[in-house]
């Protein structure tokens, strides 16, 4: 199972969330409901992605600390410093991420406003 590029992905996250301000009547029940299911969304987001970055940075250092121990000769020196910062790496996007889904969700709805529709105030 193939799956979707990032690049799709954000602009289906987009066009959802400019098709779904666009449709917001101008009832605040049905505002604060889709900011509570967007503060959901959030809140979700950020907890699983705050985990990984730590679970990330961890074992990346662990595994970079032990493939200095290991003989210089081989492959499997350079290949556990390159798994290691892969994963380290990972764990910065991930930090950067959990740093960024706040504002980049309240971006997504200012697009919404500003296209026209009701806006919609996140704040988790």
């Amino acid at each position: 199972m193939k799956l979707p590029s990032i690049k799709a992905t954000i602009y289906l996250v987009l066009a959802a969330t400019l098709i779904s301000n666009l449709a917001i009547a101008q009832t605040t029940s049905l505002q604060s409901a889709v900011s509570a299911q967007l503060c959901g969304i959030v809140n979700f987001v950020r907890a699983i992605v705050g985990i990984l970055a730590v679970v990330l940075f961890i074992l990346g250092g662990v595994l970079y600390a032990v493939g200095h121990f290991l003989p210089a000769t081989g492959n499997v020196r350079s290949g556990m410093q390159g798994w290691a910062m892969g994963m380290l790496m990972a764990a910065i996007i991930a930090l950067i991420l959990f740093i960024i889904a706040q504002p980049l969700v309240t971006m997504i709805t200012g697009l919404g406003a500003a296209a026209g529709a009701s806006s919609v105030s996140v704040s988790c």
